[in-house]
């Protein structure tokens, strides 16, 4: 069979403390370098300064766009006998324009070619919207005639002249196809609330190929607590993006944002075990079977982050890093423009004070019923 060219699961037996283990058999290495928002002329040095220092987990996405020059290091590295192919997981997403059954695998091999790889370990819906199909792989926001955006799939009919919507279930069909076609040895979502990822859940019953992964913002301002629970009754990996509280993210990020490096709390958790604030962020997360990705340019931070497992943090400060964002989550990730597609999938946080009363008035009213 296809899958068969991109090797078999790993044994029953337990899986490292540095890996997790996939629904899918595989495992996946619990820290892994994040490659969003790194610029061209950057991102392959790090990726290659990465797997220097030991990485084995590379995070891509094709909306990025730094895909070539991440293939264009991995191929060097390849080439000199650095690394081989089999002791990389290589993660990558499919992007909003290609949610459409069709397009799924022609969007998977083109970030094959990109990458210059021939398969890719874990293949990530990268949100549950979709936005108006695009033909091409250039245009990741496809704009309105009045120039406003991202125009959603709704908002147009398809080729056919059938509704634009674009069904969950119909992009995770093309997810399917991709495994039994061998581009892929895993899949899974990011972004997805519990419904979304019960949605998807309801198909791969059928099919036997599991949500291997759900990808999310994540971090002790908001610890996903419900959804972590939701994803491991179900044998669903987490895996944590902006660990660290995404420090970088110049466009987004506040004045009045709380800095999780700069928080004294988790410095004097780090400082009672000889560590640092971001390796304190990162054990937080493996240390509960959460994959981290963090992102660096620097090969000492790098390190750094790896350099975790043997931190064994407290159950008190553990409870005490998760309670950091119970009463109020925080969110990094500035992501509430994209509320006017009805699958978004966090509306509730970012809801006007009027917003959130409405929501509560219509779900009191359905408790009622």
């Amino acid at each position: 069979p296809a899958a068969a060219t991109i090797g078999a699961a790993a044994p029953a037996a337990a899986a490292s403390p540095r890996t997790v283990r996939l629904a899918s058999g595989f495992d996946m290495p619990l820290v892994g370098l994040g490659t969003w928002k790194s610029k061209d002329g950057v991102v392959g040095d790090a990726v290659k300064a990465a797997i220097r220092c030991g990485y084995r987990h590379i995070d891509c996405a094709h909306c990025y766009d730094n895909e070539a020059e991440i293939g264009a290091a991995l191929k060097e590295l390849f080439d000199s006998g650095e690394i081989r192919r089999d002791e990389l997981f290589v993660v990558s997403k499919l992007w909003n324009t290609k949610h459409e059954q069709r397009d799924v695998e022609r969007a998977l091999r083109h970030t094959l070619a990109q990458l210059q790889l021939e398969y890719l370990d874990l293949y990530l819906v990268h949100w549950p919207m979709a936005f108006a199909r695009t033909e091409g792989v250039a245009e990741n926001f496809p704009r309105r005639a009045d120039g406003s955006g991202p125009m959603w799939d709704f908002e147009a009919p398809r080729a056919d002249g059938s509704p634009g919507d674009v069904p969950l279930e119909e992009t995770w069909r093309g997810m399917e196809a991709a495994v039994r076609a061998g581009l892929t040895r895993s899949i899974g979502a990011s972004n997805f609330n519990q419904a979304q990822l019960a949605a998807i859940d309801y198909v791969q019953v059928s099919t036997g190929i599991p949500i291997a992964v759900n990808q999310v913002e994540s971090h002790p301002l908001l610890p996903q607590t419900s959804l972590l629970d939701f994803c491991r009754a179900r044998k669903i990996v987490v895996t944590a993006y902006s660990p660290l509280g995404s420090p970088d993210n110049v466009r987004a990020r506040t004045d009045s944002d709380p800095s999780l490096l700069g928080d004294a709390g988790i410095a004097a958790i780090g400082a009672s075990y000889g560590k640092s604030a971001a390796q304190v962020l990162v054990r937080f997360h493996t240390q509960r079977g959460v994959v981290a990705i963090p992102k660096s340019k620097t090969p000492a931070y790098m390190a750094a982050n790896l350099d975790t497992f043997d931190l064994e943090l407290s159950e008190a400060h553990m409870a005490e890093l998760e309670a950091m964002g119970a009463a109020k989550p925080f969110r990094y990730g500035p992501n509430g423009g994209a509320k006017g597609h009805p699958r978004f999938p966090w509306p509730e946080y970012f809801d006007s004070p009027e917003e959130a009363a409405a929501r509560a008035a219509r779900e009191a009213a359905r408790e009622a019923d």
